[in-house]
């Protein structure tokens, strides 16, 4: 069946019936299915390489790190269930299990969101004050920040099923006879993306600017690369999760603005945000492959050698001056 007819098929119902297009079914086998092995291949052997690792090697860096990848973990074992369920009706006794990955899918995508966050924080006090850092931060006060992720999301998880519990469960992953709270899509929005991403851009950028004034002393390359990690790790972000965000918002103004169910201006209109909106979402499924490769980076000598450099110019910037001041 065409995209074409797929339409005219929402035209021709009066009910105005929320269909995927094939495009949107083949666009989601297309980058599930080789994220859900390359994710799991990545994100089981950053694992493996981290539990390997003895504990007195063990940094705050590689416990964020470690806390994104068991997201994304739990998030990947669970996508062969939704491929297999996103366009097919559901029995009544799969309803549990439905609400079960349902819950699963977002708090591991917000956990996801909210570790890269904290991540940039790390990196931008490692950079910009690496003396401080070395005071505040630590591998208990990393598992800390880890578990109040968890327990925030967790919490907030509850509030999805409220404000769901009246629509239509015949398909577990497509909401086809209203959207989501208004109150609610702002909770996702702002607090979910909008906040993170500015926190994250104005991290990145400070970062950048730093290492940028730093090139000419230590390692060139070093810093260079440090640079273009943190900017591929911003881009990963804004391409995986700026759309999805997008796609909530613009579903909920037409389907509350076009409310006739007979006028095909309408019906067309709700179409294209559907399935906007589950486009966005294969993106967003993306980033559980794409994290392993882009933040693993991270720990990498590259990046420690950038800290530690940076570390070791405050350390003796901060000797000479004890030194001057031990001499006057």
């Amino acid at each position: 069946m065409s995209s074409t007819r797929a339409f005219e098929q929402g035209f021709a119902m009066s009910n105005c019936t929320l269909n995927l297009t094939d495009s949107i079914l083949t666009l989601q086998k297309v980058t599930s299915i080789p994220m859900f092995v390359l994710g799991m291949l990545g994100n089981i052997y950053v694992l493996v390489k981290f539990c390997w690792r003895p504990k007195t090697q063990w940094t705050y860096m590689n416990i964020y790190i470690s806390n994104m990848v068991a997201a994304d973990c739990a998030l990947l074992i669970f996508l062969p269930v939704k491929i297999h369920y996103y366009n097919r009706e559901l029995a009544g006794g799969l309803q549990k299990l439905c609400n079960f990955v349902l819950s699963l899918y977002y708090i591991n995508i917000y956990v996801s969101i909210f570790t890269i966050t904290a991540i940039s924080v790390v990196r931008y006090v490692a950079i910009k004050y690496p003396m401080k850092a070395r005071e505040i931060f630590s591998c208990r006060s990393a598992l800390v920040v880890c578990a109040v992720i968890w327990v925030t999301i967790c919490s907030i998880s509850p509030v999805y099923f409220v404000t769901d519990s009246s629509n239509d469960k015949t398909m577990c992953f497509q909401r086809v006879k209203q959207t989501l709270s208004l109150h609610f899509i702002l909770l996702l929005i702002i607090v979910g993306f909008v906040l993170p991403f500015i926190i994250m851009l104005y991290c990145s950028a400070r970062v950048i600017h730093t290492l940028r004034k730093q090139l000419d002393v230590g390692s060139r390359s070093e810093k260079l690369q440090c640079m273009f990690i943190i900017m591929a790790n911003l881009i990963v972000f804004i391409v995986c999760f700026f759309p999805v965000h997008l796609g909530y918002i613009v579903k909920y103004i037409v389907q509350k603005e076009y409310t006739d169910p007979l006028d095909n201006y309408s019906c067309d209109s709700k179409l294209i945000a559907h399935n906007f909106l589950h486009s966005a979402f294969c993106l967003s499924d993306m980033n559980c492959g794409l994290d392993c490769f882009s933040y693993f980076f991270a720990t990498k000598t590259s990046w420690n050698m950038c800290c530690t450099g940076q570390a070791k110019n405050e350390e003796s910037r901060y000797n000479t001056v004890s030194d001057s001041d031990g001499k006057s």
